[in-house]
């Protein structure tokens, strides 16, 4: 028996035929396969005398095949495989030719089956390399637990977020890696719905926050094989939730408009203590820009990746500032959303966060924020696990703290940790230099968002407001010009500032709503609304304009007080 192959083309086909169909060739036997052009390239020869394979290529290269060639049968059979590629099987044999086709169609068939099996297995060796491939370029962790949990998959971001090869991992069983790993097992069988909550992972080196999604791996017949885990860490998702939520630092130095000596030795003071990671504590009055500066702050260090949460301290009630700056734990109290909520802190982590108005703060509060910051970690409302966290502190606000501190109205420990690099922001009136830049800038925004002409302002008038003290600052001379735009310039600044005059409270006022802190809300509401009503001597659209209300909400609000 003589076998010559060209294994070039389908190899598979010589192991094939060599391990299974030379069993069912008998002696005097020859079988050829060949290609689309009828080029020979597998000879399978059985036959007990030398075979003249020169006279069998004529013959098969010829337009109609004969059916004899040199004493033998010739039975040339076409089939065709996956691929649509044609090939040609040949067999020479010494018996009659409808033994010989009879016997060619068996081993052609046989010969199709085989292409098709092994080209369906590369197929779906392809669909599997393609499916891990897919895996394996998720930006989150991916494991298959079985029913016995076991770990029976990882892709490469679940081994590299818990710093484990996939060897080592596939050997932990999943209940020493998954906090509360039998608690998830029970909640699916009953029909809870695992989805984005926090876990622990605990590894050989660590104990890692996740945010988690486990659901069952379910067979063709509905039965529960395993379950899938999706994870990634927590801080992740943390920074995901403050890129759209706005809680990103827009602002850098080059949006700080201005050219006076003073403004530029602020600047560059601020540069260089960028990429410390001490507390700073901004100082100056309202409408300066200090958040503008903590911004251009953050963005200039080495945590301009990651979040920039701010949170005003005076515009929170006391009952609700902490859980805002800790977050609270499931069940912490009535009303908390279920799986907790994490506070500003842990937004921020590895971050900055700006605490604006930190002098107008409580002091039972202060105490809680002095431990977070000497701690470097936090402990949410009902819960009683301390969460690490790596966080820049920029804290801002227009009063002279250390006057407070003597007043007693903040603590001395507190000012110290807040004040390690102080940073004072100088008033408008203090360069009064960049007013004329900043004119032109509010002018050309204004005008453009207004989509009104752009006013001309004469000599006297820019004088005058070169000559104001301009005790709100930057945001008072973007206000005044912004109405100085709304009225084509018809407005002049004696009679802004007697509309300011109008609008800001008397010292009675002040008393009085010191006292109104104590109503409830709806009182509050109404003394509110009927006072801002009576500045405006009653004119409803100028009421509904300042309070951001539409007319018509004004007139039922007017209608309920004016009749209770």
């Amino acid at each position: 028996m003589k076998i010559i192959s060209t294994p070039k083309k389908l190899p598979f086909i010589k192991t094939y035929f060599n391990k299974e169909l030379k069993q069912l060739i008998p002696s005097n036997h020859v079988m050829v396969l060949l290609d689309e052009h009828k080029k020979l390239f597998y000879k399978f020869d059985n036959s007990e005398s030398t075979f003249d394979f020169n006279s069998f290529e004529k013959a098969v290269a010829t337009e109609h095949i004969p059916k004899s060639v040199g004493g033998w049968t010739l039975c040339v059979q076409r089939f065709e495989v996956i691929t649509r590629r044609k090939y040609y099987m040949a067999l020479c044999i010494k018996e009659p030719y409808p033994i010989a086709k009879s016997f060619c169609d068996l081993l052609q068939l046989l010969a199709k089956e085989a292409v098709d099996a092994n080209i369906n297995r590369l197929i779906i060796n392809n669909n599997e390399q393609f499916t891990f491939a897919i895996m394996n370029s998720t930006h989150f962790g991916v494991m298959a637990v079985n029913s016995k949990g076991e770990i029976i998959y990882a892709n490469d971001h679940a081994c590299r977020t818990v710093n484990i090869r996939r060897r080592d991992l596939l050997k932990i069983p999943v209940q020493d890696l998954v906090t509360r790993w039998d608690y998830a097992v029970q909640a699916i069988q009953d029909g809870e719905i695992i989805h984005n909550d926090d876990w622990v992972f605990t590894t050989p080196e660590d104990s890692i926050r996740f945010n988690v999604s486990i659901s069952a791996i379910n067979n063709a017949k509905q039965n529960q094989i395993g379950y899938v885990i999706t994870f990634r860490l927590i801080e992740k998702v943390y920074q995901l939730v403050n890129k759209y939520t706005g809680m990103q630092a827009r602002y850098s130095f080059d949006d700080i408009i201005g050219k006076s000596k003073m403004l530029m030795q602020t600047v560059a003071y601020a540069k260089t203590i960028s990429n410390s990671p001490s507390t700073i504590l901004i100082e100056g009055e309202s409408g300066t820009g200090k958040e503008v500066f903590a911004q251009s702050i953050h963005n200039a260090s080495n945590r301009k990746h990651n979040s920039f949460v701010a949170i005003n301290c005076a515009a929170l009630p006391e009952n609700l500032i902490e859980s805002e700056l800790f977050g609270y734990d499931d069940g912490a109290y009535t009303g908390a959303k279920k799986g907790g909520h994490p506070g500003k802190f842990e937004l921020a982590n590895h971050g900055t966060i700006f605490l604006d108005e930190i002098g107008d703060m409580e002091l039972n509060m202060q105490v809680k924020l002095l431990r977070a910051i000497q701690e470097s970690s936090v402990t949410r409302i009902g819960g009683d696990k301390n969460i690490p966290i790596d966080v820049r502190i920029i804290a801002a606000t227009n009063k002279n703290l250390l006057e407070e501190v003597g007043k007693g109205n903040f603590r001395m420990d507190l000012f110290y940790r807040l004040s390690v690099i102080p940073l004072r922001i100088p008033s408008l009136r203090e360069r009064k230099d960049d007013i004329p830049v900043l004119i032109r800038l509010f002018l050309n925004q204004k005008s453009a968002m207004l989509h009104k002409d752009m006013p001309m302002l004469e000599y006297d008038a820019l004088q005058k407001l070169l000559d104001y003290d301009w005790p709100g600052n930057v945001r008072e001379l973007e206000n005044y010009v912004e109405q100085l735009v709304n009225f084509g310039g018809d407005i002049s600044l004696d009679s802004f500032k007697n509309i300011k005059a109008k609008n800001q409270p008397h010292s009675e006022d002040l008393v009085s709503q010191q006292t109104q802190l104590n109503l409830p809300l709806a009182e509050m509401e109404k003394h509110y609304i009927l006072s801002v009503l009576k500045a405006n001597n009653n004119n409803m659209s100028k009421t509904a304009t300042i309070l951001n209300i539409s007319r018509n909400t004004l007139y039922l609000k007017v209608k309920k007080y004016t009749k209770a």
